[in-house]
């Protein structure tokens, strides 16, 4: 399904968070499924982005599953700043 959204161009960017300790959507799933939307390794060791800025991976350290819920504000902060870029 990745490959199809890819190659459509329906999404322009996105952003994947994950926590560390997820162990649902463990983030080397996280990490796959970015690359498949067309990320590639971020140069700061942050997360994964594209040169076009495509997809975006945020791993939320000391987090699991629910990272929303347990990083409040940490993901909140995330959020708004991908969505003013």
């Amino acid at each position: 399904m990745a490959r199809r959204i890819r190659s459509s161009g329906a999404v322009k960017r996105c952003r994947i968070v994950v926590g560390s300790r997820d162990k649902m959507s463990h983030p080397t799933q996280a990490l796959r499924l970015a690359e498949m939307l067309g990320g590639d390794d971020d140069d700061d060791d942050d997360g994964v982005t594209s040169e076009a800025g495509r997809c975006v991976l945020k791993v939320m350290e000391g987090c699991g599953h629910a990272v929303p819920m347990e990083a409040m504000r940490l993901w909140r902060g995330d959020v708004l700043g991908f969505l003013d870029e």
